[in-house]
């Protein structure tokens, strides 16, 4: 009867009725009153959707309760921003979701450090409509905004970019260029250390891949900012030129970003992409006059850096400098550098075992494309393991959920065809196999054996799916990557027929159709 009341004359109703039904509705009659809300346009339901709908434990109700008050809600409602900032704390994401979206709207000022803490959120979608609602709150938003462009969280700092891309002024595009001057003034640094490391210097390569993995970091972060500021697809497009072998397509990529408004962004980066294109290696020489010259200078200037892989490379370089001594042409100091440091086999690189596993990964086709950041959490779940020479890694038609990565050793596959026993393949160090079964639920269509004695990363499904919640740029990458695969196999295919139907038309022999 009540709501036969309320569908015949809303506007008429008496505010106090709300309170004198039962505490408890069930969920049927709390959905029939959020569509009595949702139809009615009346601001004088509201209670009904805070009393009774919003007090419902399921949580699709509880949502849709919410998304019934948005075409009530007007700015500065506080009755509405109270209702929602209840919510956010509640367990599902698309009722917090939903709770951020009416802070978007009221934009009441005494809610705005509640929404900030929306940045910081588990659920990348909820931080996304937090992003969205402290957006809204304009100048005191960006404000906000600023201060976790420092955060340690990087998520909650990819969020604060969002906010700050979102406002669309010129002072927000200001505050991003100045958050990233940094960078751009370290890239400056990096590129100069770059061309100075010798090419036959071991010791050195950590150094060396740090220095493109910020490159490669700094470069995504720029994009990042582009898409922030309203440039999304033409970055996925970019995104897909970048990794291509390419050249000339690796060009039109370029040619993109510098014609956008926001050029200033991407002009500090030409040079990287230059360098792509020319692709010219050093050809400096390690020896004692340039460790004098510019090996030490380089190495106090990297240990400075307020980059982690950098610092790291440089550690590692440093552990290499004794050895010019040892080697030191003056007697005295030669016997004072081998007492202190002992004999340092120069050939041999540092042992850093941690630093090795990053490079072994950073070398493994899968993850070339990942940042050292990212190989770290792979790393950590990564199980070492050690196989005999003629010892079966796993065999066809095994249910057996793990990837593997070769760290030292040989790997034969085999398929039985026709039950005969055929090699498909062998793999040795750097490579890896058993891929497949990261994304398919099905037993193994071939066998590994051992070659040689091998030692052997695992990575095993459920940690890879564990590691993808903590970053799922990480998949993106890894099925970029497999698409880029399948592609060449397309094309490989397409020109081995290609050739074999002109071989078989010039000897007259043409294809049947």
């Amino acid at each position: 009867g009540t709501i036969a009341q309320l569908m015949a004359a809303p506007s008429s109703l008496d505010v106090p009725l709300a309170q004198t039904w039962p505490p408890q509705l069930d969920g049927t009659t709390a959905r029939i009153i959020t569509r009595i809300v949702v139809h009615s346009d009346t601001p004088a339901l509201i209670p009904l959707i805070s009393r009774q709908v919003l007090t419902q434990s399921n949580a699709d109700i509880i949502r849709v309760g919410l998304e019934a008050l948005l075409p009530l809600t007007q700015r500065g409602d506080q009755v509405i921003a109270a209702i929602a900032c209840d919510q956010l704390a509640h367990a599902d994401s698309m009722v917090r979701m939903a709770a951020y979206d009416l802070l978007r709207v009221t934009g009441c000022a005494d809610q705005l450090t509640v929404v900030g803490e929306g940045l910081g959120d588990p659920d990348p979608r909820v931080r996304q409509q937090a992003a969205r609602a402290l957006a809204a709150y304009g100048r005191p938003g960006l404000a906000l905004a600023k201060k976790q462009l420092s955060a340690p969280r990087p998520e909650i700092v990819d969020t604060a970019i969002t906010v700050i891309g979102l406002v669309r002024t010129k002072y927000a595009s200001n505050l991003l260029f100045d958050y990233l001057a940094p960078s751009y003034k370290q890239l400056s640094q990096t590129r100069k250390w770059q061309q100075q490391i010798p090419t036959d210097a071991p010791g050195w390569e950590p150094l060396k891949v740090a220095i493109v993995d910020y490159h490669e970091r700094l470069i995504q972060r720029v994009l990042y900012v582009l898409s922030a500021l309203g440039y999304a697809r033409t970055v996925n497009s970019v995104n897909r030129l970048l990794v291509t072998p390419n050249q000339h397509e690796l060009e039109n990529a370029i040619e993109v970003l510098a014609s956008l408004n926001h050029r200033r962004f991407v002009l500090p980066l030409i040079p990287l992409f230059e360098e792509r294109i020319a692709n010219e290696p050093s050809r400096l020489q390690a020896s004692p006059q340039w460790f004098r010259a510019k090996g030490y200078r380089l190495l106090l200037e990297a240990l400075e850096s307020k980059d982690r892989w950098i610092r790291t490379g440089a550690l590692i370089a440093l552990s290499r400098v004794p050895s010019v001594h040892i080697n030191d042409p003056d007697p005295f100091v030669k016997q004072i550098a081998s007492q202190i440091f002992g004999a340092i086999d120069p050939s041999t690189p540092p042992v850093n075992t941690a630093m090795n596993r990053l490079l072994l990964l950073k070398k493994v086709a899968l993850f070339k494309n990942l940042s050292l950041d990212e190989l770290l959490l792979i790393d950590k779940s990564l199980e070492q393991t050690q196989v005999l020479a003629g010892e079966t890694i796993f065999t066809e038609g095994e249910w057996e959920a793990h990837l593997y990565i070769i760290a030292e050793g040989t790997v034969q596959l085999v398929k039985a065809i026709d039950n005969v026993p055929r090699e498909l393949n062998q793999l040795s160090q750097g490579q890896y196999f058993g891929e497949v079964a990261l994304f398919d639920d099905a037993p193994r269509w071939d066998s590994a054996v051992a070659l040689e004695d091998c030692t052997l990363f695992k990575l095993e499904k459920n940690r890879f799916l564990s590691l993808v919640t903590q970053r799922p740029h990480i998949i993106l990458e890894i099925c970029r990557f497999l698409t880029q695969r399948l592609r060449e196999t397309d094309r490989h295919r397409s020109a081995l027929a290609a050739s074999v139907e002109k071989t078989e038309s010039t000897n007259g022999n043409p294809l049947p159709s």
